[in-house]
């Protein structure tokens, strides 16, 4: 049983929201002024107040692109030359960004999932999208992100007799839809449309940073009602007919992780939950997710089969989804950081591995990443932040540009081989001449 089709909440084709990390221990914490202030710091003029994350987004940002933005001095002689020709012939070398532009735009949709009284749910998207647009006006996320190379609601270049591969992404605890930003980018620069949501509940805006997992019943819920969205756009949509049916992933980071598993088919033993929360053998912080008469639709699961590879990224839940990973069917492509702090490998990304079955699966372990490794959050705040310091941001991790590196790459290897089947990536996945020296790869058998 999926969520009711969701239904966009005006009648524009775009509207936006924006990020930073997550977590799902105590140990990270911060106040919103305390953010913000950072922010302010780090990245110029501060707009909060007119994010979709903090619940007020500026009406004027959600308008449709201006067509008088987009040069067409040359349409006419130009009208018979398909541009899409002149870029080079595809496969693209996986270890660089691709030939598109990118485009960014966001919206807000509604559906009315399992839970709450079936009430509404109104949730914000960030939708990034392949363009052959160079002018226009300039993205930004968080509006205060600036975002170079990103312009805003450009036309989107994509030939409806190849439709896009689509991922979609989960950010973590008290974070926002924007918080992996490089990994969006580098997708969509090679053809991908990525959609991430805002989950409503559990973003910086709502929570301030703190671990509140109250929300955790809708996060699978929401990336299901995006599909539902997509499947459902108007044929005056921007980006009607132009996303496979076929090719579509599903990624997240911490809480995100566990968003990733729990929508790929991980089970979950209520009774063996309930017990383990009478008798303090789970954490009191796991427990609280339980405590909202939601047990019967976590039991019922959250399996959408219309997702056909996922890559979590330091993923939570071995508390509760172990063993219930066996039940992973699709090919997954598992994400981990052994100096990570906030999910320990032994406490989380080990157990969640070792109970998966089927030689689909793989793991990547960054030996000196940490936490915040797989977010834009060492680039932007990690001098500024000591909890993101010692997870991931000092100068004995990975830096953080070796780290989009690898991420990327090795990512669009596992979705060229599980999505196009292009097997030639096989030696590269098992770790055949590997592109850091600070990789560890494991395969399920």
């Amino acid at each position: 049983m999926r969520p009711k089709r969701p239904t966009s909440s005006s009648s524009t084709r775009w509207s936006t929201p924006e990020g930073r990390p997550m977590c799902t221990r105590n140990r990270v914490r911060l106040s919103l002024a305390g953010l913000a202030s950072l922010l302010l710091f780090a990245c110029g003029e501060d707009q909060a107040s007119d994010s979709p994350d903090t619940g007020t987004p500026d009406t004027d940002l959600v308008a449709d692109a201006d067509p008088s933005d987009v040069d067409t001095s040359d349409a006419d002689e130009d009208a018979d030359v398909d541009p899409l020709d002149a870029l080079p012939q595809r496969p693209w070398p996986i270890e660089a960004r691709g030939h598109f532009g990118i485009g960014y735009s966001y919206t807000k949709i509604r559906y009315v999932p399992r839970g709450d009284g079936e009430e509404e749910r109104e949730i914000f998207i960030s939708i990034w999208y392949p363009t052959l647009d160079t002018e226009g006006y300039e993205g930004r996320y968080l509006n205060s992100i600036n975002a170079p190379g990103v312009l805003r609601d450009p036309t989107p270049a994509i030939d409806p007799d190849e439709p896009a591969p689509l991922m979609v992404f989960s950010h973590g605890n008290g974070s926002f839809s924007v918080q992996s930003y490089f990994f969006a980018e580098y997708l969509t620069s090679h053809g991908y449309v990525v959609i991430a949501p805002d989950h409503k509940g559990n973003t910086f805006g709502d929570t301030g940073g703190a671990v509140r997992l109250e929300s955790t019943v809708y996060r699978p819920q929401d990336v299901s009602a995006i599909l539902d969205w997509v499947e459902a756009l108007p044929e005056d949509h921007a980006l009607y007919g132009t996303i496979s049916p076929s090719k579509i992933a599903l990624s997240g980071h911490s809480l995100g992780g566990f968003t990733t598993l729990a929508t790929t088919g991980a089970t979950l033993d209520m009774e063996a939950v309930n017990t383990g929360c009478a008798n303090d053998t789970i954490s009191n912080r796991i427990c609280e997710i339980f405590e909202n008469d939601q047990n019967a639709i976590f039991e019922e699961g959250f399996l959408d089969t219309r997702f056909k590879a996922s890559i979590p990224m330091t993923p939570a839940g071995a508390e509760v989804y172990v063993p219930g990973t066996s039940s992973i069917e699709i090919p997954t492509l598992m994400w981990t950081a052994s100096r990570d702090l906030t999910l320990p490998n032994a406490l989380e990304g080990d157990p969640l591995w070792e109970a998966m079955e089927g030689e689909q699966h793989r793991r990547i372990d960054i030996t000196n990443g940490g936490h915040f490794t797989f977010s834009n959050l060492c680039e932007l705040l990690g001098d500024a932040v000591d909890d993101f310091q010692e997870d991931g941001c000092s100068p004995t991790n990975m830096g953080y540009e070796e780290a989009y590196h690898v991420i990327n790459a090795y990512s669009m290897a596992f979705l060229r081989l599980q999505l196009d089947g292009d097997t030639s990536y096989e030696a590269m996945l098992d770790g055949e001449d590997p592109l850091s020296d600070q990789l560890l790869f494991d395969r399920h058998e």
